[in-house]
């Protein structure tokens, strides 16, 4: 239906419980979700943090951050 949709993590930490990452993943798909991060206003690493503890399995992780744009591009 959508299939030129994708999600970004920007302002997840404001928004939601780390229990976003895997409700995502679960309703579009975790190919549709890419990393974004309101730098400066959220650091980084509280995004790394909550995937970690959100249960995604790494590979999860890595699509999330970076993997899924490279695909978006066509440079993977």
């Amino acid at each position: 239906a959508m299939r030129n949709v994708y999600y970004d993590t920007a302002a997840s930490p404001f928004l939601y419980s780390k229990k976003i990452y895997g409700v995502a993943k679960e309703i579009v798909g975790v190919e549709k979700i890419v990393f974004g991060s309101d730098y400066p206003l959220v650091r980084p690493q509280r995004y790394f943090q909550e995937m970690e503890e959100s249960g995604l399995s790494k590979e999860d992780q890595k699509k999330i951050l970076g993997l899924n744009f490279l695909e978006f591009l066509r440079l993977r």
